[in-house]
């Protein structure tokens, strides 16, 4: 049973390789995505991961007009609970879009967190209004995208 598990994981090995040279032979043949991909990296917290995963996620920007409506693709806009007469729900995210870009935000929005000035300070401003964390990671993953939009769309690298 040990050899069916070993073949298996040499299986998957080689299968994550052969995956891994395909999207270095597509950075390498497309300019622009190869571009897209240095600038996404700019940002703390975005690796080369989840710089495809990213690329890989928003749709074409012929699609969408600003950053708000990538925020809204993603599930990343604030969603009000208004049902029949109860008018005071707490408001959440409305996660009825794109979970995976989601997903792929998670991770640097907490990096940015701790390691971004820019980001250090929002979420200090969040914490003394009394903002919950899980609250504060999903403003920074919003504020996350609409940087990404920026960046993607005039095609320069992020600077503080």
């Amino acid at each position: 049973m040990q050899r069916v598990y070993e073949r298996l994981n040499i299986h998957i090995e080689n299968q994550i390789q052969a995956v891994n040279l395909a999207i270095e032979k597509l950075l390498l043949s497309q300019e622009n995505i190869k571009k897209d991909y240095d600038n996404l990296q700019t940002i703390t917290g975005i690796g080369p991961i989840t710089a495809v995963a990213i690329l890989a996620e928003i749709p074409t920007f012929s699609s969408l007009e600003n950053a708000r409506q990538l925020a809204a693709y993603a599930g990343l806009i604030p969603c009000h609970k208004i049902s029949g007469t109860s008018l005071k729900g707490k408001p959440c995210l409305a996660k009825m879009r794109s979970s995976s870009l989601r997903k792929t935000l998670y991770f640097p929005a907490i990096v940015a967190k701790n390691h971004n000035p820019i980001f250090k300070e929002f979420a200090h401003k969040l914490e003394l209004q009394g903002k919950h964390t899980m609250v504060i990671i999903g403003a920074i993953m919003r504020k996350l995208l609409h940087i990404i939009f920026g960046i993607l769309k005039h095609k320069t690298p992020f600077n503080l």
